[in-house]
This record gives structure tokens, sequence and C-alpha cells, in this order.
């Protein structure tokens, strides 16, 4: 009986490692180690069960920390459109974190990027338009629902155009710093929001097949 309870706790920890969901993870580790706990229990190894009872401990401390992440959260009626069109790679809980990070703001014919320098911020524009330019020219608009700045927040390189707020337009605007902060603290978070960021790209570029805007001037707008 000893043997089997040895080999089932060992089987159930072999299976919660090439699980792919955590939270299955954290839950079969639970059970298993609570196996092998009760099997030293049983053989009177008083120090295998202090271990197992922490791991145990530790994999319940996480298994309810990422219920928590995962329960149902209401986003605000503003805030679900631009969730479902943009941010849907994120969790609830992660597009509610993400978005605190930044702030709302109103620019009014304001330079929101330099040619040649690194952005301080990252836009993602929700009212009017963002008009990228190239030597003074205009190249093109950025509208609702785009980022500005992504490519260089993407790459580490400095932004390739000029971009100005055409007339008064709101936006949300992210510090470098945070972002970067929150890339080292939540990787896994920051890669699907690395997912939103991409889909802008495609979007860019789609706008390619468009006659009157060239490939050059999309890729020029992601700056």
């Amino acid at each position: 009986m000893n043997v089997l309870l040895l080999n089932f706790g060992y089987v159930l920890m072999l299976s919660a490692l090439v699980m792919r969901d955590v939270l299955w993870l954290r839950m079969t580790m639970v059970v298993s180690q609570s196996v092998l706990g009760f099997y030293a229990w049983s053989l009177g190894l008083t120090n295998n069960v202090a271990w197992n009872t922490v791991f145990v401990t530790i994999n319940v401390v996480w298994t309810i920390r990422i219920l928590r992440e995962r329960r149902a959260i209401t986003l605000p009626e503003h805030l679900k459109p631009l969730y479902d069109g943009h941010f849907s790679a994120l969790t609830r809980a992660e597009f509610l974190k993400w978005w605190k990070l930044g702030r709302r703001e109103t620019l009014r014919d304001e330079r929101m990027t330099t040619h040649g320098e690194s952005p301080r911020s990252l836009y993602f524009v929700l009212e009017g338009m963002a008009r990228v330019t190239r030597r003074g020219e205009p190249v093109v608009d950025l509208k609702a629902g785009q980022f500005v700045a992504e490519m260089s927040l993407i790459t580490g390189r400095p932004a390739n155009a000029d971009v100005f707020a055409a007339g008064t337009i709101e936006v949300m605007r992210w510090d470098v710093k945070d972002l970067k902060a929150l890339r080292e603290k939540e990787p896994a978070m920051w890669a699907r929001i690395q997912s939103a960021i991409g889909q802008d790209l495609v979007t860019k570029i789609q706008r390619a097949e468009v006659p009157a805007v060239s490939s050059a001037a999309v890729l020029t707008a992601a700056v």
C-alpha cells in the first residue's frame, strides 16, 4: 500500500510538470505533495512530512492567488469596447492593471515623438488623430484605436518620424520606464501586451494595400 502511495504521488507530480496551465499544475502539485506527505507520515518520516507540508502550503497559496486573478471581473462600460476590440489577448484583470498603469491625457497640437530620439512614452489614440510627418511633410494620420511609438518600444531604436497631435486629441499615455519595469516584473503579461501591439502593427501594414498609403508610410507610422 505504501509503495502504491509513493508511486501515485510521483506520477501526479510528473503529470503536473507537463501541464501547460499553471492553475492545474499548482492544484495537481497540492494533491501529489499531500499524497507524498501522507506516505512519509505513515512511515514516521517527520522531516519529509514537514517539507511536503511547506510545499503544499506554497502551492495552495498560489492556487488561491491564481483563482482570484481569474475570477469574473466586470469592466467599466466605457472600457468594454476597447478591451473587446484591441486588448482581448489580456485577461480582464491584466487589462485593468495595464490601463491603470497609464494615464488619460488631452493633447493640443503637441509633439508626441521626435525623429532620431527615443520616445519617453507609448500612446494609444482614443479620440482625434495623430499626424506622422517626415522632414515636415505629412506621411499618414493615425486614428482612434492605434498606437504611437510602439515600434521604438519593441525595437529599442529611436523614432524614425515626427508625430504630432492633429488639433485636440485624447490619448492614453504610458511612460516607457514603467513599461520596462512591467516587462521585468510580469513577462507573461508583457507578452500578451506585445500581442495587442503587434495586432496594431498588422493593421497598419494592411493599410499598405490601400493605394493612397504606401508601405513605407505605414511602417513609418509605427515610429
